[in-house]
């Protein structure tokens, strides 16, 4: 967020001009985000300048995004770091709207930042991420973890004689380890994919440890250099490439960056935690011994990484059976397509029919998912065409399996250490909680229509959600 007042705003915010609470007089409107508002306001007794953070009230009637708010005062107010924002007060307004009161911060966020300036010098992207990490460091040793480690959250100030000072900021999401999961299950897939760690977007969110903002942090410094991110595409394209395709070597983007930079990187962004720096801290002295030309204090511990990225990029490049657990996409089956499977997805479509006329509502389904799985493996006009002819015999037998839509769909317990997930059935997931029906989910969801009955259709067979 930048915190740059804008006097001339024709519509000011009620709370403007108020003194919450007696202490607070609420001077003016800072920034709107999706999460909250935030006011520049002045300490009356102490005359000192805050920043405050209200939770509009339409979020402060749901619980999850009210639990999300006082978890942030919670796990940052415990905090005293420099370069970690600081809360003083938590309250909520003479009409019960939520609010976190936090130092006033003059200057830009990295996102802001970026957005003017794409590629940043070396020195200063070190400076950053040595801080950032030195903020991460005091987090994790509170046995806190960000988990929406991005440029938005990395607010930047300037002191005197000293530079550029960063402050992390909103810990919405964060968790503290070891706890309770409570607001986010196993399956969330919260925080943005551009800079999630693969874990994350897998959804195993009882996973995601502080290797997963290492990971983080190393993305940024990435863009930071590169001037754009390691995966480009849309939201599940990028989820998709975070958990299966190794980035691109920075080398290759930026010439001329000294040669210790691209494998510190690469380290960092394993897509094994295991094989990340230990700490966050150790990633921040890599870099900035990969900067100043020095080589890594720990060449076996970097060759073992190297060797781990080389083999993700073997399978990548290795066909996997259409029965591996391991498969990509268990909807789309491999072998190379022979004229047959024209003659096979017509015959499953009159399978389907059948079923439906004898009210076998799984067998229509399983029919009906053969087909478009051998739609898929040709990809030609005809499938297309007979697909198009039956669209609502295939839409109808998935709806009926998935069972009365608006009834809620709910998460059943089960390891996901064991289930092979896609990107988009870990999203879909994150959106059920015993409370969404599935026509809200189907309306909700960024894919289309028959994608979203598909996906959930497999869940219910692999028994990761219910609709009874």
């Amino acid at each position: 967020m930048s915190l740059v007042i804008d006097p001339l705003s024709p519509n000011p915010h009620p709370l403007v001009g108020t003194l919450l609470r007696g202490t607070y007089e609420v001077r003016g409107l800072v920034d709107r985000g999706g999460m909250g508002i935030v006011f520049e306001a002045e300490q009356v007794r102490l005359r000192r300048k805050v920043a405050i953070k209200v939770l509009p009230v339409h979020l402060a009637q749901e619980r999850q995004a009210l639990l999300r708010f006082q978890r942030e005062a919670e796990l940052v107010g415990s905090l005293q770091h420099p370069h970690v924002v600081q809360i003083v007060d938590f309250d909520t307004t003479e009409s019960g709207e939520p609010y976190i009161v936090m130092e006033f911060l003059a200057g830009e966020s990295l996102e802001l930042r970026l957005a003017r300036e794409p590629v940043l010098p070396l020195p200063l992207v070190v400076r950053i991420a040595t801080q950032v990490a030195s903020g991460l460091a005091a987090v994790h040793g509170a046995l806190i973890v960000h988990r929406d480690l991005k440029p938005a959250n990395i607010f930047l100030t300037e002191l005197p004689a000293e530079g550029v000072h960063i402050k992390l900021l909103d810990f919405g999401i964060g968790k503290r380890l070891g706890g309770h999961q409570g607001l986010t299950g196993e399956n969330d897939v919260m925080g943005t994919p551009d800079y999630m760690p693969p874990e994350q977007a897998q959804g195993k969110t009882a996973h995601v440890d502080q290797r997963g903002d290492q990971y983080s942090l190393a993305v940024i410094v990435f863009e930071m250099l590169a001037g754009r991110g390691p995966f480009l595409g849309d939201m599940m394209e990028i989820l998709d490439q975070v958990i299966s395709s190794p980035a691109p070597r920075i080398e290759d983007l930026v010439p001329g960056l000294p040669a210790g930079i691209g494998p510190v990187l690469r380290r960092a962004m394993s897509k094994l935690p295991h094989l990340r720096f230990e700490t966050v801290l150790e990633f921040a002295q890599a870099l900035t011994a990969a900067a100043l030309g020095s080589p890594d204090r720990n060449p076996n511990l970097q060759l073992g990484a190297e060797k781990e990225l080389a083999s993700r990029a073997r399978e990548l490049e290795t066909p996997r059976a259409p029965g591996s657990s391991e498969s990509r996409n268990e909807l789309a089956p491999t072998p190379t397509p022979t004229p047959p499977s024209q003659l096979r997805l017509l015959e499953a479509l009159e399978g389907a029919k059948k079923a439906r006329s004898a009210r076998d509502i799984d067998l229509a389904a399983t029919f009906v998912e053969r087909a478009l799985s051998l739609a898929d493996l040709l990809g030609n006009s005809e499938a297309l065409a007979a697909l198009e002819r039956e669209e609502a015999l295939i839409e109808g037998s998935l709806e009926m399996r998935l069972g009365r839509r608006e009834r809620a769909l709910r998460l059943l317990p089960q390891s996901q250490d064991r289930v092979s997930l896609l990107p988009e059935e870990a999203f879909l997931l994150s959106r059920i909680d015993g409370v969404a029906s599935a026509e809200e989910v189907l309306d909700l969801s960024p894919l289309p229509r028959l994608r979203t009955l598909r996906l959930l259709v497999r869940l219910l067979r692999q028994k990761l959600i219910s609709n009874e």
